[in-house]
């Protein structure tokens, strides 16, 4: 049914004012929930002897050995909380880094959206005032376009005023979708935009209250292990006075008391994964023996030959009699190993083949200069200050994944920005007994790692610690109680 007249106009109104309306009401996107920080566990302060205490256990040997004990258990416990406490602090460092990242992630999302919603406000702007147009031109002319009056009044070819006028009507009829998918389009991206903004604004907070939990968390890390030094201080003294002995002396012992406990820890940790991955290559080992044996078993008469090769040759030797001897003429090749004794010496080599199978994951890419060259890129940054803000990659400094991702960039590998990625993209994961120079080793659990570090061999890794001690090469045996994960990633 067509309009005419005032009918027509009303509609045309109607279309130019649903056209002009449609950004009225963004869309809303739910907000991300805030990430929370973890929780600081800060040590107790421990029960130290009094001087009554001592004196009275000097009274015999078995209570000064009594006091003794309990002495070094005391510095023991201490040892531990301490660890803990560390091992919170690495994870609130962590988590702020990680906000960071976040942050630019969402900003940069942020801008690109706005910056489609104003190319998308401006081609709206442009079909707006198009329709404009076409309003006014039509309310002026009672519906009807002046382009279109000559041939309302019957001159010319009958035909070629048809097809001009059905031309400008189609064209007219774009002009309208045109502005109604500008004006949707607009109204789309306008809302993501709005969306992203929130986004990138709440990343913000986040990062802003992850950032006071870590300067939180080291403050009262920095806190406990002064306070801690001053309680060892007053109980190496009793020891030293328990004993007999220096203080000097009582302060090397209960170190080397320390590293006995982190060495035995580490030995630990190692065997267990070398002993899980030994177990994994026995079950691999087990599936692919009784796979080749089933496939043997299933096909013996087409191939009489390999059978032997895989079996020894004595479970060869009562298969032939169990055939007819006369009948088979081709099968007689098989009982007349006379001179097939030494055919054994050629399937001998075989049978070592599928036991390296298993192992052959675990070694494959061994490092080799580019690695190397990590490891070197690393340790040229040593004594260099840990540096989570603006992105922790190298402009004032490194956090722990900055480092290790700036490391393997300049040896021309291209890892991803946090601890957590690193260790899953890697293509190969070999257990911490397996550990080799420049693979590296993460704290936490999965899938959430909370701090990386390049291994350096011997023991020892080389990493962006903290903001106190920056990056620095640290025994891995100190760093064992804290969450150590038993497999290293190898790139």
């Amino acid at each position: 049914m067509s309009l005419t007249g005032t009918g027509r106009k009303a509609a045309v109104l109607c279309t130019a004012v649903v056209l002009f309306g449609m950004l009225a009401v963004p869309a809303h996107a739910s907000l991300l929930p805030p990430a929370s920080a973890p929780a600081l566990v800060v040590p107790a302060a421990p029960e130290i002897p009094s001087p009554g205490d001592i004196a009275t256990a000097k009274s015999s040997e078995s209570a000064t050995a009594a006091r003794v004990t309990d002495i070094e258990r005391i510095l023991a416990d201490a040892a531990s909380a301490q660890e803990l406490t560390f091992a919170r602090t690495l994870e609130a460092n962590n988590a702020y880094s990680d906000a960071l990242v976040e942050l630019r992630i969402r900003t940069d999302a942020a801008a690109v959206a706005t910056a489609r919603a104003e190319a998308a406000d401006k081609e709206q702007a442009k079909s707006r005032k198009e329709i404009g147009h076409l309003a006014g031109d039509l309310y002026r002319n009672g519906g009807l376009n002046p382009a279109l009056s000559s041939f309302v009044t019957g001159k010319g070819d009958v035909l070629e005023q048809a097809a001009t006028l059905q031309a400008l009507t189609a064209g007219r009829s774009r002009a309208f979708e045109t502005a109604e998918t500008t004006a949707s389009a607009a109204e789309s991206l306008t809302a993501a935009a709005a969306d992203a903004r929130r986004a990138a604004e709440d990343a913000a907070k986040t990062a802003e209250s992850l950032k006071g939990a870590a300067e939180q968390a080291n403050a009262a890390q920095l806190k406990a292990v002064s306070e801690a030094k001053a309680q060892r201080t007053v109980l190496v003294g009793q020891l030293a006075s328990l004993r007999r002995t220096t203080a000097a002396l009582e302060s090397a012992r209960i170190d080397g008391l320390d590293r006995q406990r982190q060495q035995a820890r580490l030995a630990a940790i190692t065997a267990a994964a070398g002993a899980a991955a030994e177990q994994s290559a026995t079950v691999q080992s087990a599936t692919v023996s009784g796979a080749a044996d089933a496939s043997a078993g299933q096909t013996p008469s087409r191939t009489a030959v390999p059978a032997p090769a895989a079996q020894a040759p004595v479970a060869a030797r009562p298969a032939a009699p169990a055939n007819p001897a006369p009948d088979p003429a081709p099968a007689r090749p098989e009982p007349a190993p006379s001179p097939a004794r030494p055919a054994p010496v050629d399937p001998a080599p075989a049978v070592p083949a599928p036991a390296p199978k298993p192992v052959q994951p675990a070694p494959a890419p061994s490092p080799g200069g580019t690695n190397q060259t990590a490891v070197s890129v690393a340790l040229g940054k040593v004594g260099k200050p840990y540096f989570y803000q603006f992105g922790g990659t190298g402009a004032y400094g490194f956090d722990c994944s900055g480092l290790v991702q700036n490391a393997f960039a300049a040896a021309g590998k291209y890892l991803p920005r946090t601890a957590a990625e690193q260790f899953a993209q890697a293509p190969v994961h070999v257990p911490l007994s397996q550990a080799q120079p420049g693979d590296l080793l993460v704290w936490g659990s999965a899938p959430g790692f909370y701090h990386v570090a390049i291994y350096l061999g011997g023991g020892r890794v080389v990493q962006a610690l903290n903001p106190s001690d920056g990056i620095t090469v640290t025994d891995l045996s100190m760093m064992a109680g804290m969450q150590l994960h038993p497999v290293a990633a190898r790139y």
